[in-house]
């Protein structure tokens, strides 16, 4: 089988380089802003606002399936820009979903649980997408548009959390530097999600390329917890000081756009559908993924 695989060297796209090898396929790896290398091949590089060159080369490509991670997936950038979000979110969505329609391959988009409100826990795939973010926004119109493809699913991540294994420090990374040299680090005890391990959410994409689901599922772990919460538990798994991790909240702070309280995913039919799926806790996660 042959994969156009978008985003390859951002987050998650780094981290799928082990399901996709694994399973013996043959790999396009498309970079954005810049060339790179994914599984020691240099990545194609394809501009995400030009919807000629990405139609130019799928048809170069020829794939069976198309794993679309490409996207603006800054919330501040996307507030900032949101014309280029439009274009880069919704836009180029279309483009690789028109494709897959018209030659009839399969299409899983990388989508997000910021497309819901916050207003209440455990969100289904029966919810209405009710976003306030600008981001989440534009990733709601983004799942429209790759619904648009008879064959594709639009798997909605939750907060994805693990070291980084591209150039580009996260969140997360800065977070365990701080605590591993001994500085107390504050974090919102009144935002949840049900945050899920890079490696884990890799595996998931992949298995989806080959599954005949279609429309939204949800992807996530199967525990509700705050961003401090989350961080106690990365802290213990890596045998750091726990006691640094403090609590904040966010009524404390300012934003400037609305933040959504609670998008923690219901991820009960992930589990129907790949029953012998393996989603570690937290500490086991993080131990693994940085060995």
């Amino acid at each position: 089988m042959r994969i156009v695989l978008t985003g390859a060297t951002g987050r998650i796209g780094a981290y799928m380089r082990e399901p996709l090898s694994s399973r013996g396929w043959d790999v396009v790896a498309w970079s954005g802003a810049s060339a790179g290398t994914w599984g020691g091949a240099a990545t194609t590089l394809v501009d995400m606002t030009d919807a000629l060159a990405i139609e130019r080369e799928l048809d170069r490509a020829d794939p069976d399936a198309v794993v679309h991670l490409a996207a603006v997936s800054d919330a501040e950038a996307v507030r900032r820009d949101p014309a280029r979000a439009r274009v880069v979110n919704v836009e180029a969505v279309a483009a690789v979903a028109e494709w897959c329609a018209r030659n009839d391959r399969r299409l899983v988009f990388a989508s997000t649980d910021m497309v819901f409100s916050g207003a209440k826990p455990f969100w289904t795939e029966a919810d209405e997408p009710s976003p306030v973010l600008a981001y989440g926004d534009s990733k709601r119109g983004g799942e429209r548009a790759a619904l648009g493809a008879p064959d594709s699913v639009v798997a909605r991540l939750s907060l994805l959390y693990g070291p980084t294994r591209n150039d580009r420090a996260t969140f997360f990374d800065h977070a365990v530097a701080r605590l591993r040299d001994g500085e107390p680090r504050t974090f919102f005890i009144d935002e949840f999600r049900t945050p899920l391990d890079y490696a884990t959410a890799a595996e998931v994409l992949a298995r989806l390329v080959e599954s005949p689901y279609r429309g939204p599922l949800h992807v996530g772990g199967p525990e509700r917890l705050s961003r401090y919460e989350l961080m106690t538990r990365v802290a213990r798994g890596l045998a750091l000081d726990a006691s640094l991790v403090r609590p904040d909240s966010r009524a404390d702070a300012s934003f400037p756009e609305p933040r959504p309280t609670d998008v923690s995913l219901d991820t009960s039919r992930l589990a129907v559908l790949f029953p012998d799926l393996e989603r570690p806790s937290v500490e086991e996660a993080v131990r693994r993924m940085s060995r």
